[in-house]
């Protein structure tokens, strides 16, 4: 039963109700995962602006690969001395062994790296963005401390992975709409098909004297509560994608992402039904208006 409202019609007879309702549910569904999806790579990239971007990476090679990186405390100190004092530089630390691990972890298994391992000596720099540091003058002197330098700019490739990102979010808007415009194109093409075979209902309610909104008033309760079920269908598979997803990075079951990942799928829903119903009440006025329902 749809809800508790009276219907003139019998809506029940119609064939496609339960395979209406199901594909509203995927419909809905395939739009929040990709709503969902344009967000977490928006948010990743954002993120990463603000962890990335202004962030400097000085590398000192390990003996492997030719160079002595055994640097002296002296050393260690001119180079700290020397990164301080460059135009731009706010802050620098010097990595501990233990910080490179943390960084190798999600690649490398800690206790598969031997204990004479030769770590590069890396210094984490911050710099000021509205700052150009002069990365060619700063390289050309630490090199006359320690040959084999490197400087590695996070804001170089950042600039390339933020272009990519927004095309991707501008994507899954675009595909968004595709899939709204899908739910509308559905709706039209079902109420006129819904119109023609309870013709003979409509013409005795238009008989009798009910007026076209009170025709269209009904069928917008109805496909209200069939994109409702279906929206119920699209939270409870949003739901399971999203404690399969937590499941598979190890996170925990409920975080300040889940909760947003939720919203999203709610609101989503919520934007679709609303547009159900405002389709459905128009094209029914609208094919009332001009009986092309009796095609």
């Amino acid at each position: 039963m749809a809800l508790a409202f009276q219907y003139d019609f019998n809506f029940k007879t119609d064939k496609t109700n339960k395979f209406i309702t199901i594909v509203f549910g995927f419909l809905i569904y395939c739009m929040s995962i990709t709503f969902m999806s344009g967000i977490f790579t928006y948010s990743l990239t954002n993120n990463w602006d603000k962890s990335l971007n202004g962030q400097l990476t000085v590398e000192f090679p390990s003996h492997s690969e030719g160079t002595n990186a055994t640097l002296t405390e002296k050393q260690l100190n001119e180079v700290t001395r020397l990164l301080q004092e460059t135009n731009g530089v706010l802050k620098v630390r010097k990595l501990k062994e233990a910080d490179i691990l943390k960084i190798l972890e999600p690649w490398l298994n800690s206790t598969a790296i031997p204990d004479d391992f030769p770590f590069p000596v890396l210094f984490d720099v911050e710099v000021d963005r509205r700052v150009d540091v002069d990365l060619l003058g700063l390289s050309s002197r630490l090199m006359k401390i320690s040959q084999g330098v490197r400087i590695h700019n996070h804001a170089n490739w950042y600039a390339s992975i933020a272009k990519i990102s927004k095309g991707l979010f501008g994507f899954s808007v675009l595909l968004a709409a595709l899939i709204l415009l899908t739910v509308c194109s559905t709706i039209i093409f079902i109420i006129k098909k819904t119109l023609s075979n309870h013709r003979d209902v409509v013409k005795i309610l238009q008989l009798i004297g009910a007026r076209n909104k009170y025709i269209a008033t009904q069928f917008k309760r109805y496909y209200f509560s069939i994109s409702l079920k279906g929206a119920w269908i699209s939270l409870i598979l949003s739901i399971m994608t999203i404690l399969g997803i937590t499941y598979l990075v190890g996170a925990n079951w409920i975080n300040l992402d889940n909760i947003k990942y939720l919203g999203v799928s709610i609101l989503v829903s919520v934007i679709v039904i609303a547009v159900v119903m405002i389709t459905s009440q128009n094209t029914v006025l609208y094919f009332l208006k001009n009986e092309d329902w009796l095609d």
